[in-house]
């Protein structure tokens, strides 16, 4: 019988008790560490109390304790749902430790991004970046990347809806969706990415907008629409509940667990891309 792997997960906002309760039930990992705010409500408490359950003797530390935390429990995987100035400090401190990360906290910077890759590259770590954990919107990005190439010409807009609390928008699943659709379409991804509309400018064929709808429990929708002169084509796709995102991190978790250190994304871990070894070594040969 193979042994459960060593997991810590920072963060235990709405996403992260859902995390948290699924990887209770999956016995290929072992919950060791919870991490939340120094001086926040959650810090202290048993993570039993904190997702309605049984207790389970395993105590939510503050972010004060991380370093001493990480000591004594030695996870070999980190999972971060916090925010991107937390995230930077904890992640680099686990990198330490030598623990792979996966980080599902949206609204990096590109220097927020970059920093993170440093750091996974000087520790010698793997790194994900999944801003959107769910296989479904990943197939859809894969879709309208290859859609984007045929529909050469078609205008293109992104519209993304999500609860009244979630706090970047757009998405950063609606953004990075964009800029790869962009690419896709041979559209300048830092000129012709639009935020919303206003006044009567148009450069249509060589740009995208993004649109963002916060209202309610919104879970999750993303649809991109190609339209033309004489058709259109719309790919949608909605998070029914955040027990979609886990369904995709448990792959996360095997795949990175499995492999050598190395920064991957979660369409390589699908199998929607290449391997990022074989881009690797392409890039080692330029």
């Amino acid at each position: 019988m193979s042994t459960a792997v060593r997991v810590a997960l920072f963060g235990i906002g709405r996403m992260g008790r859902v995390v948290a309760r699924n990887l209770l039930k999956d016995h290929s990992v072992k919950l060791v560490l919870v991490v939340s705010s120094s001086g926040g409500e959650k810090a202290g408490k048993d993570l039993g109390d904190i997702l309605e359950l049984p207790r389970t003797g395993l105590t939510v530390h503050g972010s004060d304790q991380l370093v001493q935390s990480l000591h004594s429990t030695r996870p070999e995987i980190v999972i971060d749902f916090t925010t991107p100035e937390a995230g930077l400090v904890n992640l680099k401190a686990a990198a330490k430790f030598g623990a792979h990360l996966i980080v599902g906290t949206t609204g990096f910077t590109k220097f927020q991004t970059e920093a993170l890759r440093s750091i996974a590259s000087m520790y010698n770590v793997s790194l994900v970046m999944a801003p959107n954990l769910s296989i479904g919107i990943n197939l859809l990005i894969n879709l309208a990347k290859k859609t984007a190439k045929v529909l050469n010409g078609f205008d293109i807009e992104i519209i993304e809806e999500h609860h009244r609390y979630k706090k970047d928008a757009p998405s950063g699943t609606a953004i990075r969706l964009a800029r790869l659709v962009a690419e896709s379409a041979g559209i300048n991804p830092e000129k012709g990415l639009l935020f919303g509309r206003q006044g009567n400018k148009s450069s249509k064929g060589k740009e995208i907008a993004v649109h963002a709808i916060r209202g309610g429990g919104t879970v999750g929708i993303h649809k991109i629409v190609f339209v033309s002169d004489n058709e259109r084509l719309e790919i949608k796709h909605e998070s029914i509940n955040r027990n979609a995102f886990t369904d995709c991190l448990q792959k996360v978790i095997r795949f990175v667990h499995l492999q050598p250190p190395g920064i991957y994304s979660v369409e390589e871990i699908l199998g929607l891309e290449p391997p990022a070894i074989s881009r690797a070594a392409k890039e080692d040969v330029s």
